[in-house]
């Protein structure tokens, strides 16, 4: 049986026998594949693991060779041409198919979980000691530093956690030595603990502790004072609240000895907390740095300042192909210890192409963008995030507030790009690069900036040795000066020259040193600006066949931030593995970068450089003709997305014919994976196409239809809902009704279910309304308008207008053959005459609609008229058969793969659950379905689900817990356009004490928020 190590130098055994595993990189590549537990890792996931940001050309060589040696040393006698079963191979990449517990990090795992019930009841010192050894034995596998000896950023990354989880278990195993009362040895022990750890507050507690209880309280005040001076020393903080109490405990001589006698004790054992990572977005550092000593001490010493009066701000500037970002990521890695509590990195593209816009127009990513972005990766949910820019920017100062965040700013425009993501009290600290020097910036903080200069000669020669070979630069020394003349002491321009010769052994280096000369002649000089830097490019470029050039040019139009392989095969009319090979070719050439396995991006210059060639005098296609074919790909997948995820529509018969197939789904929840993932693209070529205007409006128009029937915005709602409102704008001035008319229908849904504005969007829905029904299309378009003012025009006992729309839309449903609409259109119905209390209606509506959704296979409305049907049945007093149905929902909605369909039938469950007076069984999954709804956003939704959740913590006894739920929704109906609910009513009975629940809380909510608009007016 193998058995292998990662606790310690990386091991194998057969049995007893200890295996030869070849190389420091060969045990890291098996390394990265055992720390996987069994899941597969893709070739680039384990060059970038192994060889880091930069690999050699010959890293895929390397790793298949690893392969093969690894896979002769696990299985030895596996016989020459047979599947390997232990590391298996498959299309993209590799894995360990190994037992549970093969690996010692597992066993670590395992041990934990035999002392994992929650509460030991220990009625003896003798159950402490048990749980004690069993920790002590899984602390005795770790048998040296873990991957000691490794190379590459995945074993790195993967030593500090592993680290990280010894001391955690060392903490709770030395906590239960005191409670033993084996004071002496626990002294011993943390001793020298806390001398590797110094900044670790928890083990400088358990010391304090252990030596108060053995008599020794002057030592013990003695390791606090160090403590407290080497945390201001190093960090600039205070000890931290639990240490300080600790320490005035001590100083009273009131703290008390840990049972010894564990008698009526529980004792806890828990395995290390398993908490979210802290954020660390810094790309990888650059291997082959060179030169600029004085400037990273210079800027290091500035960040890690601690005088406690300013954040500390730097801006890089310079001009492009300066080496402005390698050297803010590199001065990031020398200070990233210095800030615990993480780094967020962004490239802000503050100096791509204005992207089309207007004369005067601001390029780069909007602040409101990046801070939402740094929200979500600091854990805040999609549905709390803020809707402005200033309100997103307040909510990250506060969440930053005490933590010590390194926040590096890439790219950047100007000072309004970065002020907002600047945070407001000291600890933090701000890294910016820029093309601009930002002089505006000392007026609001003090910065220090730093104006990059070309490298020097020898530093330049270094880095091009670095890249290409001490060897052959050493070997052509007239020709490199020829070279780093040409390349002007720039850093982008050596390295990409470097590169074609690392990837091209036969070339010499003074045939490239002929090209540069050409390319001088051509462009002038490559002393300013972003000549330099396109001299670089053009040197790349003029190497590419006609694919590759062609590939280059043509990838770069549409304004996406990535591209996946399927669409870049579309826009290029090409095989998709042709297209996957041109892509890494270009990847190798540095012409496009990979952000992923099949996804491609562009630097900013790069791009550029690429618009201009296709968008020059003998440009042999517009813009507009490459996004048509990214476009028309797909709408041709939405279509075969709605198949799956909203079976019974025939919404892709009134679509726009396509030439593309588009891609195909297994399930729904692949599809809105898909969909999830292709959004942000989505986004951007909405705002592309509402500046290009021309045919690529309809087909944008169509794909904004096929999302809206769908119901769920998905995350970046408000950002979709600004995008949809410039391309409607297009619309307008195109004066194509049709067009507009499918634009705000998309708008009115992202409005009423995603923003919560209901008001805002049966607007939009009403003009869509009045288009005449020229067509078959138009009828089915008018049908799915009335579906949703059925929805969003629910006013209590007044059902009149919710009826007649739903009534309207089912006549049309059924004129143009579509089952789901008219399925969607009675759930509605459903759910009014419910809210009016007429259940026998509602039960006889919901039960059609549930017996057609089962008909066409919808599992997303069957979900929804089981609830609606549970609901009915839970009013009528079967409060059985109700919970019974809403379970049911629950199920079909997790079917669906849409999790805002999922939250709703989370709401109804807790909500029958409730008229049962269930109220225990409620609490949690009203919990869940709020969960659920802040991912999915949707303020309505969420509040109402608050005001349930409120109701049933009332009901079971939590009342702080219930008040502070009220204000959560309070804050939430504020938000929206009509707080008091003047026109909007609530769901049925159990919320029809809302307004006496929430009055007091919403009015203090909107108090508050009217005083703050007050204060900033003022200023």
């Amino acid at each position: 049986m193998l058995k292998f190590a990662v606790l310690g130098e990386v091991r194998a055994w057969r049995g007893e026998l200890e295996l030869d595993l070849g190389s420091k990189q060969r045990r890291a590549l098996l390394a990265a594949l055992l720390l996987r537990s069994g899941r597969s890792a893709t070739v680039p996931e384990l060059i970038d693991g192994v060889w880091g940001e930069h690999p050699t050309p010959s890293a895929i060589g390397a790793l298949r060779n690893h392969i093969l040696h690894l896979r002769r040393a696990l299985e030895p006698d596996r016989a020459a041409g047979a599947p390997a079963t232990v590391l298996v191979g498959f299309g993209g990449g590799y894995a360990l198919r190994l037992p549970q517990g093969a690996v010692d990090v597992e066993m670590v795992e395992d041990m934990l979980l035999e002392v994992q019930p929650d509460r030991i009841d220990a009625e003896s010192a003798h159950a402490v000691e048990q749980i004690r050894e069993r920790l002590d034995a899984a602390l005795r596998l770790w048998s040296g530093t873990p991957l000691a000896g490794l190379p590459g950023p995945y074993a790195d990354r993967q030593r500090t956690q592993l680290i990280e989880r010894r001391v955690a278990l060392l903490e709770q195993r030395i906590e239960l030595d005191l409670r033993l009362g084996r004071y002496p040895e626990v002294i011993a022990e943390l001793t020298p603990l806390c001398g590797e750890h110094p900044m670790r507050e928890q083990l400088r507690g358990l010391l304090m502790t252990a030596l108060y209880h053995a008599g020794r309280q002057a030592e013990a005040l003695a390791v606090y004072a160090d403590t407290r001076k080497v945390l201001i020393e190093r960090l600039g903080i205070e000890p931290g609240q639990q240490l300080a109490e600790l320490h005035q405990r001590i100083l009273r001589a009131d703290l008390r000895a840990p049972q010894r006698d564990t008698e009526n004790e529980a004792v806890i054992v828990r395995p290390p907390r398993r908490t979210v990572g802290r954020v660390a977005q810094l790309p990888a550092d650059v291997v082959d740095f060179t030169g600029r000593a004085d400037t990273v001490r210079r800027i290091s010493e500035w960040l890690t300042r601690a005088d406690g009066f300013a954040v500390p701000v730097c801006v890089i500037g310079g001009m492009g192909g300066i080496g402005k970002s390698a050297l803010a990521v590199h001065v990031g890695h020398r200070v990233r210890d210095r800030f615990p509590d993480g780094q967020l990195h962004v490239d802000m593209h503050g100096f791509a192409q204005a992207r089309g816009r207007g004369p005067g127009t601001r390029s780069g990513t909007p602040a409101a963008d990046t801070l939402g972005d740094f929200l979500r990766a600091l854990g805040i949910p999609e549905g709390e995030i803020a809707p402005t820019l200033a309100e997103r920017s307040a909510q990250f100062r506060s969440i930053l507030d005490g933590k010590r965040v390194l926040v590096v700013l890439d790219n950047a425009r100007d000072s309004d790009q970065v002020a907002p993501l600047i945070p407001g009290t000291p600890g933090s600290a701000v890294l910016i690069t820029s093309r601009s020097s930002m002089p505006e910036l000392p007026c609001v903080v003090g910065v220090l900036g730093v104006r990059l200069d070309v490298l020097s000669r020898a530093e330049a020669r270094i880095l091009l040795a670095g890249i290409a070979g001490s060897r052959r630069v050493t070997a052509e020394p007239d020709a490199v000066d020829s070279v780093l003349t040409a390349c002007g002491g720039l850093p982008l321009a050596v390295r990409i020259i470097g590169a074609r010769l690392a990837a091209r052994p036969n070339w010499s280096i003074s045939s490239v040193a002929e090209r540069l000369d050409d390319e001088k002649q051509r462009l002038g000089t490559l002393r300013s600006g972003d000549l330099a830097v396109e001299a670089a490019f053009r040197l790349s470029y003029d190497q590419l066949d006609c694919a590759q050039a062609r590939a280059f040019r043509m990838l770069a139009m549409p304004e996406v931030a990535e591209l996946s392989l399927d669409g870049a095969a579309a826009i290029l009319g090409s095989d998709r593995m042709l297209v996957e090979e041109l892509c890494e070719s270009l990847v190798d050439l540095n012409l496009m970068e990979t952000s992923a396995s099949g996804r491609y991006t562009y630097h900013d210059l790069p791009r550029l450089f690429a618009r201009e060639l296709h968008l020059g005098p003998d440009a042999a296609e517009p813009v507009s003709g490459v996004l048509i074919r990214l476009l028309d790909f797909y709408l041709a997948t939405m279509k075969n997305l709605m198949t799956v995820c909203n079976p019974g529509s025939r919404l892709s018969e009134h679509l726009a014919p396509t030439a593309a197939a588009g891609l195909s789904f297994p399930d729904s929840i692949a599809a809105q994976y898909w969909l999830d993932v292709e959004r942000p693209n989505l986004i951007s070529l909405y705002e592309q196409i509402a500046r290009i205007g021309g045919p690529a409006l309809a087909l944008a128009a169509d794909i904004a239809w096929a999302t809206a029937e769908l119901i769920d915005g998905g995350p970046h709602c408000q950002e979709l809902s600004r995008a949809l409102d410039r391309l409607l704008e297009a619309g307008v001035r195109a004066g194509d009704r049709r067009v507009e008319c499918r634009i705000r229908v998309t708008l009115g849904t992202i409005y009423s279910y995603s923003l919560g504005t209901l008001r805002q969007g049966r607007d939009h829905v009403r003009i869509a309304l009045s288009l005449p029904p020229a067509s078959a299309s138009d009828v089915r378009l008018i049908a799915f308008a009335g579906q949703l003012l059925a929805a969003t025009t629910r006013m209590g006992t007044e059902t009149a207008a919710s009826i007649a729309h739903a009534e309207r839309a089912i006549r049309l449903a059924r004129r143009v053959e579509d089952p789901a609409v008219e399925c969607a259109s009675l759930v509605h119905m459903s759910k009014t005459l419910s809210d009016a209390g007429k259940y026998p209606q509602s039960q006889e509506r919901a039960t059609e609609a549930k017996t057609l959704a089962a008909k066409i296979g919808n599992a997303a409305l069957e979900a929804m008229a089981t609830h609606e049907l549970g609901a009915s049945r839970g009013y009528q007093g079967d409060h059985r058969h109700a919970i019974e149905l809403c379970r049911e929902s629950v199920r079909l909605a997790r079917l669906s793969g849409v999790e805002l369909r999922e939250g709703w039938a989370l709401a109804r469950l807790a909500h029958v659950h409730m008229m049962a007076g269930q109220v225990i069984e409620a609490e949690p999954i009203a919990d869940a379905a709020i969960r659920m709804l802040n991912r999915a956003i949707g303020p309505m939704s969420r509040a109402r689900v608050l005001v349930l959740h409120g109701l049933i913590l009332q009901a079971v006894g939590r009342t702080h817990q219930a008040y502070c739920v009220y204000r959560s929704a309070a804050e939430a109906f504020a938000l929206m356009e009509d707080a008091h609910f003047t026109h909007e009513r609530l769901n049925g009975q159990v919320e029809a004490p809302i307004l006496a629940l929430l009055g007091e809380h919403l009015d203090q909510v909107i108090a508050e928020r009217n005083q703050r608009r007050a204060a900033t007016g003022s200023a």
